[in-house]
C-alpha cells in the first residue's frame, strides 16, 4: 500500500525528474537484414538502444512505429536482454519493447540491442521508422518522445507485394527509399534473379540477369519515403509457372543504392 506521504513526496519531485530526463539523449541504430528463402523470405530489424552516461534514469521502454502496421511483425521472433518482451500498442502501428526487471533496464552508459522479425511475404515494407524512450515510471527520455531512426549503409530492404501473381490482374508492388522521401525509385524487373548477385560499384549488388534487365518506371515516393506502382499482367495462360525478379534504384544522387532483390510467380 502506497502511504500518502509517499504520494505528496513523488508529485513534488515529478517535475524535476521530467525536466532530468528530457535533458537524456538515448540513442538508436537500427539494421535490417532480408532474409532470403522462396517459401518464407522474411526481414529481421534490429535496434541498438544507447544511454547516454549522463542520463541518470535507467531505460525501461522503448516503442517503433512502423507505418504499415505492427501486424507485419512476429512477436515470437523477438530477441534481446532477458526479461525484455515485445508488444503491440498505439493502435496496432507500435512495438513495445520493455522489461519488467530493473536490473535488465538499459542503465546510464549502456546498450541493449532488440530484435523482431517479420511474418512470412509481409505485404508492406517500413518508410522512416521512430522511436519513443520511456523510463520506469513512464517519463519520455530526450528533447523529444520521437526520434528518428538511422538507417545504415547495409543492404536494403527489397521491393514488397503478395508473392504470388495471378494472370489478367493488377499486381501491386511497393518500393521503399526512407533516407529520400519525396524522392523517386526506379523498378527494374528480369524474369531471373541471379543469386549471388553482381556487384555494381557505386550501387551495390545487381541481382537480376544483367542481359534481360526492363527498366519499368520511377515510382513517386511519400512523405515517408514509400510508393506503390501497379503492373498489370496479361490474361495469357502461357504465363502460368514463370516467375518474375524485382529490385528497386533509388535515384537520390546523395546516395543511389540497388535493393535486395524480390521474386514472384505467376499463375
Amino acid at each position: 500500500m502506497i502511504r500518502p506521504a509517499a504520494l505528496v513526496l513523488l508529485a513534488a519531485l515529478l517535475p524535476a525528474g521530467f525536466a532530468a530526463a528530457q535533458n537524456c539523449q538515448p540513442t538508436i541504430r537500427k539494421t535490417t537484414t532480408f532474409n532470403g528463402g522462396w517459401w518464407c523470405p522474411t526481414h529481421t530489424y534490429c535496434y541498438e538502444v544507447c544511454n547516454p552516461g549522463n542520463c541518470p534514469f535507467p531505460i525501461e521502454s522503448v516503442t517503433i512505429d512502423f507505418a504499415c502496421g505492427a501486424g507485419q511483425i512476429d512477436l515470437s521472433t523477438m530477441t534481446g536482454p532477458d526479461s525484455w518482451g515485445a508488444t503491440v500498442v498505439g493502435g496496432g502501428t507500435q512495438i513495445r519493447f520493455s522489461t519488467g526487471r530493473r536490473t535488465a533496464q538499459i542503465h546510464s552508459g549502456t546498450c541493449a540491442t532488440l530484435c523482431v522479425t517479420t511474418i512470412c511475404h509481409p505485404r508492406c515494407i517500413e518508410g522512416v521508422q521512430t522511436a519513443n524512450f520511456f523510463t520506469e515510471l513512464g517519463l519520455p527520455i530526450g528533447q523529444s518522445r520521437n526520434r528518428a531512426v538511422a538507417l545504415d549503409g547495409g543492404p536494403r530492404t527489397p521491393p514488397a507485394g503478395e508473392p504470388i501473381a495471378f494472370t489478367g490482374t493488377q499486381y501491386c508492388l511497393q518500393v521503399t527509399d526512407a533516407s529520400a522521401p519525396f524522392g523517386q525509385d526506379i523498378v527494374l524487373a528480369s524474369p531471373f534473379l541471379v543469386p549471388q548477385g553482381i556487384f555494381v560499384q557505386g550501387f551495390g549488388m545487381l541481382h537480376l540477369d544483367p542481359l534481360l534487365i526492363l527498366p519499368l518506371a520511377p515510382v513517386p515516393l511519400n512523405g515517408m519515403g514509400m510508393g506503390q506502382m501497379q503492373l498489370p499482367i496479361p490474361p495469357d495462360p502461357a504465363l502460368a509457372g514463370a516467375t518474375l525478379a524485382f529490385q528497386s534504384l533509388t535515384i537520390d544522387p546523395s546516395f543511389p543504392r540497388l535493393s535486395n532483390g524480390l521474386v514472384i510467380e505467376i499463375r
